[in-house]
């Protein structure tokens, strides 16, 4: 069992990576806001450290309809537009996954995002709440989504879905889990028509990237431990960070896919690459077969042909940027058109806010959204 203090802190990092809630980026942003609390209810109260969180509704609800549902066992809830320009009866849709590292988060924590992208963009968004680590680690999360994405597919039609128009998106976990999704997915018929990853964990091979080293992401050690195991042993997180946690043979095979060579110059500007790491074979016992699964870790796949449009959105105050970066290169050298937006002065979790970062990032998501379902009228 996950010792509890360990599993506070891990609760509240992850709570403070996937909404970008450090109190000196949520202050300003909620300047001008009415909040309302939301009806449903699960509504509640989340307290952790410095952070109080009232779940509460930043967007003002017009012209939605918001249902909660269960799709093949697991709870989704739906926003669906009540009026759209075109009178379409078959709407294009999004399905999306929360960030929270795994262990946190649900569709109460993102209620006021999933509302203002479903008004934003007019399509139907279907926020899906996946068992959560470390009670239910993986594969139970992933599967959590597939199933109910699945299930979307399946019975699109009773659902006012139109299949050909079902975009995959998510934020940080969320992120990774919308891209494992979408890899499980890429013989589908009808294929998805995009992704949209907003600062995605991807890897876990190599912690000592520039982007881990600028900003310390030693903190997601044990969100991913949470999430292979079920349980965090502190050793094992050591021998991560020091990237001792695989053996040569798997470094050499997996490692062109993390090469920093392929970074920006700027995002390499002072960064010394580690000397030469000396295998710790326990660790890399216990972790190698999560660290090369590409369901886990979606960069390390040797095949990214066939996935749908991408949007890849990066920050720069965020240990996972890299990380990012090098996904939507490999996704390019594999053909498939991806479009990549870095935010410098960003930082993980912002993107759900309001704050001036946050707008241009959402105001790009919105433009992606429109012109891939735009291409397909």
């Amino acid at each position: 069992m996950i010792d509890m203090r360990v599993s506070t802190r891990l609760r509240i990092v992850a709570l403070l990576a996937a909404l970008g809630v450090a109190l000196l980026v949520l202050k300003p942003c909620m300047q001008g806001w009415h909040v309302r609390p939301v009806t449903s209810p699960k509504s509640k109260t989340v307290s952790h450290g410095v952070l109080h969180l009232t779940v509460a509704e930043l967007v003002p609800v017009v012209n939605l309809q918001v249902a909660d549902h269960v799709f093949d066992g697991v709870p989704v809830r739906m926003y669906r537009p009540s009026t759209n320009s075109s009178k379409e009866r078959f709407l294009p849709a999004m399905v999306f996954y929360h960030g929270g590292g795994w262990i946190h988060g649900s569709i109460d924590t993102h209620n006021s995002y999933a509302r203002r992208i479903a008004m934003d963009t007019g399509l139907l968004v279907i926020s899906v709440e996946y068992r959560l680590a470390p009670k239910y680690p993986y594969p139970i999360p992933v599967d959590d989504c597939h199933k109910a994405t699945l299930y979307i597919m399946n019975h699109a039609s009773e659902l006012d879905i139109d299949t050909s128009r079902v975009i995959l998106m998510g934020d940080s976990a969320g992120g990774n889990l919308a891209a494992a999704v979408s890899q499980r997915m890429k013989s589908n018929d009808p294929p998805l028509l995009a992704q949209v990853l907003i600062y995605p964990v991807l890897q876990s091979l190599n912690f000592q990237l520039p982007s881990y080293t600028a900003i310390n992401g030693q903190w997601l050690l044990p969100l991913f431990l949470s999430y292979f195991m079920g349980s965090v042993d502190h050793s094992l997180s050591d021998a991560m960070l020091k990237g001792s946690h695989v053996s040569d043979r798997v470094r050499q095979l997996y490692s062109k896919y993390v090469d920093h060579r392929k970074l920006p110059e700027s995002f390499r500007t002072g960064y010394v690459a580690p000397q030469a790491i000396k295998t710790d074979p326990v660790a890399a016992k216990a972790l190698e077969s999560f660290v090369t699964n590409s369901d886990i870790n979606p960069l390390m796949s040797d095949d990214l042909e066939g996935l749908p449009h991408t949007m890849v959105l990066t920050v720069g105050i965020d240990p996972l940027r890299d990380e990012g970066v090098l996904y939507a290169i490999r996704l390019k050298e594999a053909g498939i058109p991806v479009y990549h937006m870095h935010y410098d002065d960003a930082r993980h979790g912002e993107g759900l806010s309001r704050s001036k970062p946050a707008i241009r990032m959402n105001s790009d998501i919105v433009k992606f959204i429109h012109d891939r379902v735009s291409d397909t009228l």
